[in-house]
């Protein structure tokens, strides 16, 4: 018999192909360090400025040609552009994400460090008590 997946192993599923989303991310750009998720961040905000140029004159020049084929033409390259600026909107989110994840992991591993710490000196006094 199969199982069912429940709603939240699928989130649990999804979530965690995310994270893998994330990591080839971070591979495929050989991110290490937060000056290099900003420098990539820069180089996709232009990116994403010229091809919203180019999709702009693509529709104007659309706008203007009375051909019907032309006219095809241009639509399927605004399709192929858009596509292309889902890409480009999609990595700056991810460099958004990353940075954000960065911050919560600092302060995470803070606390972890502080915890661990107040646990030493607890350990150190009561020695010194007997």
């Amino acid at each position: 018999m199969p199982h069912k997946l429940t709603e939240e192993m699928r989130k649990d599923i999804a979530k965690m192909d995310h994270y893998s989303e994330l990591i080839r991310f971070l591979c495929k750009y050989k991110l290490e360090i937060a000056k290099n998720v900003d420098d990539l961040k820069d180089k996709k905000l232009r990116e994403k400025q010229e091809i919203l140029n180019t999709r702009n004159r693509l529709y104007y020049k659309r706008g203007n040609t009375e051909n019907e084929s032309e006219k095809d033409q241009i639509t399927k390259q605004i399709i192929q552009v858009t596509e292309e600026l889902k890409k480009i909107k999609k990595e700056i989110k991810m460099c958004d994400e990353v940075v954000d994840n960065a911050v919560k992991m600092k302060e995470q591993i803070r606390q972890v460090e502080e915890k661990e710490q107040g646990k030493v000196q607890k350990k150190k006094t009561r020695r010194y008590e007997r």
